[in-house]
């Protein structure tokens, strides 16, 4: 009994001691993936289990690169099992968006998204439901995105990765160019740092909320002057409206994204300057750099490159070399010096993602294949 107590009494302490971060991390350990749910599913031989997951650490593992607003036309076989790893930088505030084109939407694509600074593998598998997968990046930096067809999946299909703001923009009818001001910059001499982006538009322009949420709390007051500050209902996260030339809202009230709380003005120390919002987000933890959150960016055509009838082979052209991403400015992966035979994986506009026969992968322009 009195080790049973002792026991007991380690546990307790063992929860009161770590943080919610830390909770998080416990809880993540008990949580099934779909990766692995499928794997403990699958009926299939385990020699094309093995292959699998193999062709998954080899995607883990990849050196190849891409910019936010990739599209690529893909070429899958059910022979091949073959998985996409690719690295691309990413910012806090950043929604990730992987969406596809295919013929035949129940098959299953399997997508990881893994911090390439995190510990441990850090995957949170999940596979692409209706064509879309978003997630919400949580720290800047660069990311692994792994995408893999489920075992047995034949046909081509569309890929696009790309990010969008994962809030609204907080001044009506402006735009990324109305931001002059940003995250960072030495105000009073060198004092203080600028805790978020300054959106400069005229006098009574409509000042709107970025998200659903709720009013903690009005004023006219300090450096802001008139000011509102919204709690984020979802996230939780505190966005903070400064030198409003009116407050059109109250402490309390419930508001929806792209509701008018306040007009843009210049009271508190924006006096006598030009008008224009300051406008801050804070964690629970500590101002973040509100840009990515609200920078508006295009999104990528899809591509439309290859049909049914497109070979997989191929041969790579003597005297050229591959690269680690869409363009010579990247690392070279590999200098063919003889014509070399190759498969092809996808394209992205003029350039093809290709695997040499002896396992090396890269991406070379479409015009030095044969």
């Amino acid at each position: 009994m009195k080790s049973f107590k002792s026991l007991l009494l380690v546990i307790i302490l063992f929860f009161l001691a770590v943080s919610c971060d830390d909770l998080k991390t416990a809880k993540s350990i008990f949580e099934t993936s779909e990766r692995v749910k499928y794997e403990r599913s699958f009926k299939g031989s385990d020699s094309l289990m093995n292959q699998w997951k193999t062709n998954y650490s080899l995607a883990r593992n990849s050196r190849l690169t891409i910019d936010d607003g990739f599209s690529a036309d893909v070429l899958s076989d059910s022979i091949s099992l073959h998985a996409f790893g690719y690295s691309v930088e990413l910012k806090k505030g950043d929604l990730l968006i992987i969406e596809t084109v295919r013929d035949y939407s129940e098959s299953k694509i399997f997508v990881d998204v893994i911090a390439e600074s995190s510990t441990g593998d850090g995957s949170q598998s999940n596979f692409i439901k209706d064509n879309r997968f978003t997630k919400l990046i949580e720290n800047s930096g660069l990311h692994k995105v792994i995408i893999q067809p489920e075992i047995k999946f034949n046909g081509n299909f569309k890929l696009r990765i790309y990010t969008q703001p994962s809030l609204g923009f907080p001044v009506a009818g402006k735009g990324n160019r109305d931001v002059q001001s940003f995250w960072g910059a030495s105000r009073d001499g060198g004092n203080r740092n600028h805790e978020g982006v300054d959106i400069f538009a005229a006098k009574g322009t409509p000042v709107v909320a970025v998200a659903n949420g709720f009013v903690t709390r009005t004023g006219n007051q300090g450096l802001g002057g008139k000011q509102v500050w919204l709690r984020d209902s979802s996230s939780g996260n505190a966005y903070y409206y400064a030198h409003l030339d009116s407050i059109l809202t109250e402490s309390g009230k419930q508001v929806s994204i792209n509701d008018t709380i306040g007009l843009v003005g210049n009271t508190g120390n924006a006096a006598g300057g030009l008008p224009h919002l300051h406008f801050g987000i804070y964690t629970s933890s500590d101002a973040v750099d509100p840009y990515p959150y609200i920078r508006k960016r295009d999104v990528p055509k899809v591509m439309n490159v290859i049909n049914k009838t497109n070979r997989i082979e191929t041969t790579i052209k003597a005297k050229y070399k591959i690269y680690s991403g869409l363009g010579e400015k990247y690392e070279v992966i590999q200098k063919i010096n003889t014509k070399t035979k190759a498969k092809i994986l996808a394209v992205s506009g003029k350039w093809v993602h290709i695997k040499t026969f002896d396992g090396n992968e890269g991406f070379i322009l479409k015009e030095r294949l044969d």
